[in-house]
């Protein structure tokens, strides 16, 4: 039998963990950065060094497997690797102070450094590695929905959310731009001057083509009823998997777990 439109979209994930409530996943992410933070705290060996943050950091794999979006969630934290190297090495080799740890040349670790480069270096990680799992295992429909169901004004969902979809729209279009110019013979890779070249080629028709779709869709939102006053009907309905409180009650456990143990450090000192 043919589904409805109704019918076609609702969003039924067969992982659990995947479909859990958008709420209850901001909740997770919540107590995973608190922990985080806690385990910042905790340093180790006479460097006093974060070291804590390295094994933590598994978690966030491991939650991408389990959701079973782990190939598409590390191909989106590929950027923040980047910033995160980039940030350890900055922070190892340049920042001073502390005892020398290495030496060699013009290159130095100093102690100061490798304890600021773990530590922001894995905060970044362990925190936007989080964010990531939630975003890419949870769709701008349902997060919109969970909104408006906690009372947010549906104007205001809409503007969040229609936000994180235009990033991915403007990403598309973009590229569509980019293979048309070097359709035309316009050159868009080499270097810096050659870049800039074919930055302004590429932006004017991506600012021109938002301009023009803004109001195709405001004509949208109007047929559907957007600026009515009055009760909103929706035909999407955004369900629960039905583990939301034991992923729940295993992350307030965890995180209590953590702070009792950084507050049987503190005592032993």
């Amino acid at each position: 039998m043919e589904k409805t439109f109704t019918e076609k979209i609702q969003i039924n994930k067969r992982n659990k963990i995947a479909g859990l409530y958008p709420a209850t996943k901001l909740q997770i992410v919540i107590l995973f950065s608190i922990s985080t933070l806690i385990i910042n705290s905790i340093k180790l060996t006479d460097a006093k060094l974060a070291l804590l943050l390295i094994p933590w950091f598994a978690l966030v794999p491991f939650m991408f497997a389990i959701t079973g979006e782990f190939k598409k969630s590390m191909k989106s934290m590929k950027p923040i690797f980047v910033v995160a190297i980039f940030i350890i090495a900055v922070q190892t080799f340049i920042v001073s102070g502390g005892q020398t740890l290495w030496h060699w040349h013009f290159l130095s670790i100093r102690e100061k450094g490798l304890q600021t480069a773990i530590s922001l270096g894995f905060l970044v990680l362990n925190i936007a590695g989080m964010f990531t799992w939630m975003l890419q295992s949870t769709s701008t429909k349902e997060i919109s929905r969970c909104f408006e169901e906690s009372g947010m004004n549906f104007k205001v969902a809409y503007i969040f959310t229609s936000s994180l979809e235009m990033i991915k729209v403007f990403s598309k279009r973009s590229q569509t731009i980019l293979d048309a110019q070097r359709s035309r013979g316009v050159e868009t890779e080499g270097n810096l001057k050659v870049r800039a070249k074919a930055f302004f080629p590429t932006i004017v028709p991506l600012i021109l083509g938002g301009i023009i779709g803004s109001e195709d869709r405001v004509l949208t939102l109007e047929a559907r009823g957007f600026s009515i006053k009055g009760e909103h009907t929706h035909l999407f309905d955004l369900k629960k998997s039905g583990y939301e409180r034991r992923m729940l009650v295993v992350s307030i456990i965890i995180t209590l777990l953590i702070i009792a143990g950084r507050i049987s450090l503190w005592r032993m000192k």
